[in-house]
């Protein structure tokens, strides 16, 4: 671990994977990391954050009228 700053551990395996000196200050963010470098980027309050994949099942989902409404788009 280090002395100062952050550590990100992977659960999996209490790898440390990324070491910070600071982290952001805001409620939410989406940590990018390639091999030793790492940054954020802040979320506002309404964005979502998921995957194609999250997005496709949701609308099949909407589709089968079991869960989620997807009201109609009104064209102005």
């Amino acid at each position: 671990m280090p002395n100062t700053g952050y550590a990100i551990i992977r659960c999996d395996d209490g790898v440390i994977v990324a070491r910070l000196t600071s982290f952001p200050l805001c409620e939410r963010a989406l940590m990018y990391r390639r091999g030793d470098t790492v940054s954020f980027m802040p979320l506002q309050p309404d964005e979502i954050v998921g995957t194609l994949s999250l997005f496709s099942q949701m609308i099949e989902k909407a589709k089968s009228g079991v869960g989620y409404r997807v009201p109609p788009v009104l064209q102005s």
